[in-house]
């Protein structure tokens, strides 16, 4: 039986990843490259920003330095930021069974992605109050395929539930990234084509979830405020 169920951010609540890579050649225009949308889904998706600005900096024959690294990076952040809260959607049938579970299924989202590129889609898409905690790139010093980020969340569900067995928790991801490091953790994994087999995906696992009585979420406020920063 499953008594939580886990979220990957990019390609698995949202179809963001077209906005990455929008967002990338505009950054990296400057410096004279660019890669086709094939290779961007060859190469890129489901890696950490960091290591997706040392590849253009590789292919522009660029040195791979701090302040060049800080400076693609803002560049692609400032991209994206400037349009993902207004452009990017959840499914309304996933939306629906997030607001319909908050409360009684324990939930949370599990990204490699920096907190102000999750965080405020998730407010904007009204399921920011579902969810028991969202753990990003930030809080982890190793990104998946790593299962860092994966065993964070166990230790958040344990405790608060008391869910110490990691094959009961369901995670939903779409990279082969993502479901290494979900493996890796030992939970129960559906692997998506694209954001848009999520709704059909939870109504495949729907009466294999435990339900628990209705509980308050399980974030302390500082900690909503953290989620919330521009970091």
């Amino acid at each position: 039986m499953i008594r939580a169920v886990l979220f990957d951010f990019d390609g698995t609540l949202v179809d963001s990843e077209y906005l990455h890579h929008e967002a990338w050649l505009e950054a990296v225009a400057p410096w004279g490259v660019a890669v086709s949308w094939e290779v961007y889904v060859r190469r890129l998706v489901g890696i950490s920003d960091l290591r997706a600005c040392e590849f253009f900096l590789g292919m522009a024959g660029m040195e791979v330095t701090p302040e060049a690294l800080e400076r693609g990076r803002s560049l692609k952040h400032r991209a994206y930021r400037a349009r993902s809260v207004d452009e990017l959607r959840i499914a309304p049938q996933a939306i629906e069974w997030i607001v319909d579970n908050c409360g009684t299924v324990p939930m949370g989202v599990v990204s490699s992605s920096a907190v102000p590129d999750v965080v405020p889609i998730l407010e904007r898409q009204g399921v920011a109050r579902c969810m028991e905690f969202v753990v990003c790139g930030d809080h982890v010093e190793r990104l998946k395929p790593d299962p860092a980020p994966y065993r964070l969340a166990l230790s958040k569900l344990d405790g608060a539930f008391g869910i110490r067995a990691s094959r009961e928790c369901l995670v939903f991801e779409d990279s082969s990234t993502g479901v290494r490091a979900a493996s890796a953790a030992g939970m129960t994994v559906h692997a998506l084509g694209d954001a848009g087999e999520l709704p059909a995906a939870l109504a495949e696992w729907d009466e294999r979830i435990a339900r628990l009585d209705r509980f308050a979420s399980c974030i302390p406020v500082g900690e909503l405020q953290d989620f919330r920063a521009d970091r």
